[in-house]
């Protein structure tokens, strides 16, 4: 049985403001193309297949529009939900995919109630796969008690994890091709930096020493740097997210994961790289230098670290007419003596001190109802500590 593996599309999410919807078409058109091509028995889509909880009507006509196309190719589609999914609206169209042949899984389940999906390949070979969508910590306690689990309310979210997953996955067959799909964090992964800080912390760090024994493979979302899991006993890998979805994730490729699988037998496993989707690049120069490297850069998205003498007006315009695809930029002043400079900014006023810093941060003087402001809030501060 082959198995494509990816997740982690954030399909609508934006850069700077600026919107990534055709990228995302493209990089999915790519994905569709790799499975015809590879004669994919089945795709698993691990979770945050959408940015936002309430993704926009062209955001869910390129998700399913790619599912459908997935599943045209002869495939069968598995996708469990993120911690950027609504459960409850992909449980709404869940069961008009399932029509379809593509299932969804929005929620934790039991084993013998959608938890596990059973499939075949076109070979015949049967496979099992083992489904947990990312559980919300109010939800935990009530998975525990879905798997038949006895409450341990001290334990903390990352120990509770590993009980739902060897419940969900103890009833796995053996003489199947045997795999668990989730949407979740172990520790020792290293983050892409695209990923919301929040469901990364030590309390969501399962350990993986405790990653079940009993499938063949596990395919994991979440974390957006393709990788292998260390210290996982079971072969355990993160697709990665499909485009590089912020400047931390500038220097990663991105790819979609094979698995090839056969019941009993160690998976082989191999990436894919993807093409499309614009990347995303560091420049660090002067304006000379950032002018002769302009040429190099495609249509690449930029962050501009301009080098400068000092201050003045219009600098990050310049940089702009440069490089029009420069999202961010910065501007490098050369350092001065810091006690000289603190000596310096000790003789300027409150609202000089203030033209200064946005000198320095922008590139020009503020705008007149800007400095205004400024004097205002100034005057209403000091006036309250009098």
């Amino acid at each position: 049985m082959r198995i494509l593996h990816t997740g982690d599309w954030h399909v609508g999410r934006t850069l700077h403001r600026r919107q990534r919807l055709d990228e995302a078409r493209e990089v999915l058109a790519e994905v569709i193309e790799i499975t015809e091509r590879q004669a994919v028995d089945l795709v698993l889509v691990c979770g945050d297949v959408f940015e936002h909880y309430a993704p926009s009507a062209e955001a869910e006509q390129i998700v399913y529009r790619t599912l459908l196309a997935l599943r045209r190719t002869g495939s069968d589609v598995v996708v469990i939900a993120g911690n950027h999914d609504n459960a409850r609206r992909l449980a709404a169209v869940e069961e008009v995919f399932g029509a379809t042949g593509v299932r969804l899984v929005p929620d934790v389940r039991r084993p013998d109630a959608g938890g596990v999906i059973e499939l075949q390949a076109r070979s015949g070979e049967r496979a099992q796969v083992a489904c947990l969508p990312w559980i919300p910590e109010r939800l935990l306690f009530g998975a525990d008690e879905m798997m038949g689990l006895q409450p341990e309310p001290y334990q903390a979210y990352a120990e509770h994890i590993p009980r739902v997953i060897n419940a969900l996955c103890r009833p796995l067959d053996p003489a199947a091709v045997t795999l668990l799909a989730g949407h979740l964090f172990i520790s020792g992964s290293r983050l892409g930096g695209g990923e919301r800080e929040l469901t990364t912390g030590q309390i969501f760090a399962v350990s993986p020493a405790s990653l079940p024994t009993t499938v063949q493979y596990i395919a994991l979302g979440h974390v957006h740097r393709p990788q292998e899991v260390p210290g996982a006993a079971t072969p355990a890998r993160y697709a990665g997210s499909l485009l590089q979805l912020d400047f931390g994730e500038a220097a990663q490729d991105k790819s979609v994961t094979i698995v090839d699988a056969e019941a009993g037998r160690p998976v082989r496993t191999r990436e894919i790289a993807l093409t499309r989707g614009r990347r995303l690049e560091e420049l660090t120069g002067t304006l000379e230098e950032l002018e002769t490297m302009s040429a190099d850069c495609g249509d690449a998205w930029l962050r501009v670290t301009l080098r400068c003498d000092g201050p003045q007006p219009g600098l990050a315009d310049r940089v702009r007419e440069i490089l029009p695809n420069a999202l961010e930029v910065r501007l490098d002043y050369e350092r001065q003596d810091p006690e000289r400079r603190a000596q310096e900014l000790r003789r300027l006023t409150p609202h000089q001190l203030f033209e200064r810093y946005y000198r320095e941060a922008h590139g020009t003087v503020p705008a007149e109802p800007v400095a205004k402001l400024f004097d205002e809030l100034y005057e209403e501060v000091t006036g309250a500590a009098a």
